[in-house]
């Protein structure tokens, strides 16, 4: 049995993937964003990390429908990126049952900002079915709030979200270097202020995946 949880965002999506014995992580920021010795750092911690295309600067003024293409070629690019990964990763453990989690759309969202997103979600929903070969029944969302609770309470921040990963009794995130590294040396992973840099993504995609566990299928920890 393969578990995934996903946290979805147009620049800086991010992935967890629990098989029956480990967990893997990904993250997926637009090219030049991640500072180098940062990329560094979750390399170490066995984050991978895989660029995204820089976004296109459009001239202003641009009519819609150059905007509509540029996004439906980005959003066939991000998406594509994060399908390889995922199989990728899951190819070795092929005959295995896959089951998908996705963080769904907060309802206080609106705009054209949210008709984007929608759009490339439901691009990769598609991709998930069609060439990963998940079973619709086998795919899963969940609202931000009830995620949230699942790591604490349903209005936690993003700082609330990453101390209830550090405080996570999932002994399968205890044998990770990520988790291992933030625990003993979270200054590789923090600003000169002590406040996060961008690990909240990976954390939030490893919170929809305790969530499917949650709610769908519980997972047995050893």
């Amino acid at each position: 049995m393969i578990r995934i949880g996903i946290d979805f965002s147009i620049n800086n999506p991010a992935v967890t993937i629990r098989t029956p014995d480990r967990l893997f992580f990904y993250t997926f920021p637009r090219k030049g964003v991640l500072k180098e010795d940062f990329k560094i750092s979750l390399e170490d911690s066995h984050v991978r990390v895989i660029e995204l295309p820089e976004t296109t600067s459009l001239p202003k003024g641009a009519s819609i429908g150059l905007r509509e293409r540029t996004s439906l070629i980005d959003s066939m690019r991000v998406t594509q990126l994060i399908m390889d990964a995922l199989i990728d990763a899951t190819q070795e453990c092929s005959g295995s049952q896959i089951t998908v989690a996705i963080e769904g759309f907060s309802f206080a969202s609106s705009g054209n900002r949210l008709s984007q997103l929608s759009g490339y979600q439901w691009l990769l929903r598609y991709l998930l079915i069609e060439e990963l070969g998940i079973l619709p029944q086998n795919f899963h969302v969940f609202s931000p709030m009830t995620i949230k609770a699942t790591a604490g309470k349903g209005n936690l921040k993003k700082d609330g979200m990453i101390q209830s990963f550090l405080d996570s009794d999932d002994s399968h995130l205890h044998e990770t270097h990520f988790w291992n590294n933030l625990t003993t040396e979270p200054t590789a992973f923090q600003t000169k202020r002590g406040g996060w840099l961008k690990i909240d993504d990976v954390v939030d995609s490893y919170w929809v995946l305790r969530t499917l566990e949650k709610f769908i299928e519980p997972f047995v920890l050893q």
